[in-house]
């Protein structure tokens, strides 16, 4: 069993253009790969110069693959600046109590 981990993915790009050229590319990757996961990504959007996209996995180890992967896929398109992917996992941190029953 996995630890779940979700991800808000945003590309920032040098311009509007380059980064509807990134939308377009993770769409067709999306749709010639549609049975693998690994290019399955949601809300999938464009800002100004920002690419955002929305990534989740029940194993964070996935996750990591699946951004990897991603940015191999975008890392040589002229104009593509960095790729952000904060992760948001299950299970990080603890809690105690001295409350009785």
């Amino acid at each position: 069993m996995g630890i779940y981990a979700q991800t808000d993915i945003q590309i920032e790009c040098t311009n509007n253009l380059v980064a509807r050229k990134v939308e377009k590319v993770i769409k067709e990757k999306a749709k010639k790969e549609k049975d693998d996961f690994n290019y399955q990504f949601e809300h999938l959007g464009v800002g100004d110069d920002t690419v955002c996209l929305f990534k989740s996995s029940p194993r964070v180890q996935n996750l990591e693959y699946q951004c990897e992967e991603l940015w191999k896929l975008i890392k040589n398109i002229k104009g593509v600046l960095e790729m952000n992917c904060p992760f948001l996992m299950e299970g990080d941190g603890a809690y105690y109590s001295n409350y009785k029953d």
